[in-house]
């Protein structure tokens, strides 16, 4: 479930322009990066308004704009990274690592973090 709309995105966040049509898919999957990031507390946050809220609200807006950037293929785990090797026998694929954030292979906005660390609504480091 998406804790932020378009409205709250360019008005308040004054976000960098998704289009509208466009917007609430990568929103939910931002929505949904983040609740796991703060193992499920951060609808909660929203709920109780406050900090918490604002800085779960603004996580999720610099995650949106963060999948929006990247597109489709990437967050959706679709591709790794570069090939660094190929085989046909054995059908083996290398990729290199890239550098950033991420959780469980899906890249992550070091903005979104921060937003959740000073609330701190997340431990652990990504």
């Amino acid at each position: 479930m998406a804790f932020i709309d378009y409205e709250y995105y360019i008005g308040e966040y004054k976000g960098s322009p998704i289009p509208s049509e466009e917007f609430s898919q990568y929103a939910e999957r931002a929505c949904d990066i983040i609740d796991g990031l703060t193992d499920g507390r951060s609808l909660g946050a929203v709920k109780k308004d406050g900090k918490s809220a604002v800085a779960v609200k603004k996580a999720a807006c610099a995650q949106t704009e963060m999948l929006y950037s990247i597109g489709d293929q990437a967050y959706l785990g679709m591709t790794g990274g570069e090939i660094s090797r190929e085989e046909i026998g054995s059908a083996a694929v290398s990729y290199r690592k890239k550098d950033g954030l991420s959780y469980l292979g899906i890249p992550v906005s070091g903005l979104a973090v921060m937003y959740l660390s000073e609330a701190r609504l997340i431990q652990r480091s990504i």
